[in-house]
């Protein structure tokens, strides 16, 4: 995690680091435990935004993770499967599918259906990497 956070320092705006407690809630709030790539990124920023190649992402604060996921009914359209974390600034979603190991998936807005749930990387860590060399 330490390359990739070398490598998007430059364009990220980054938020505050978020700490452990504030994690440990979020976690034993919703039942599993995030990533350790996740929680990296997340205790160097928590959540931000910026351009990762010629992606815009912008990632949810932890804190407002649960509250967001609630208020756009993720669970209720992508099953209890998919959590949300981010967006890219405009109608595509962001987020882990928990039974396929944390892998980062995309699905639009508009259209919040587990069948335009598409698979982008297989870790937290994959979606930023990639990033930097494709479009999503």
């Amino acid at each position: 995690m330490d390359q990739i956070i070398e490598k998007i320092n430059t364009n990220w705006n980054k938020n505050s680091k978020a700490d452990k407690q504030s994690i440990s809630t979020v976690e034993s709030s919703l039942n599993f435990r995030f990533p350790d790539d996740y929680k990296a990124f997340l205790y160097w920023s928590n959540g931000g935004e910026g351009y990762v190649g010629r992606n815009y992402v912008s990632l949810w604060r932890i804190e407002d993770s649960i509250t967001l996921n609630h208020e756009y009914q993720i669970q209720k359209y992508l099953t209890q499967n998919f959590f949300a974390f981010g967006t890219d600034g405009g109608g595509i979603c962001y987020g882990f599918v928990i039974n396929d190991g944390f892998a980062v998936s995309k699905c639009p807005f508009g259209d919040l259906d587990i069948n335009e749930v598409l698979k982008i990387a297989p870790s937290f860590s994959d979606f930023i990497e990639k990033a930097f060399i494709e479009e999503y």
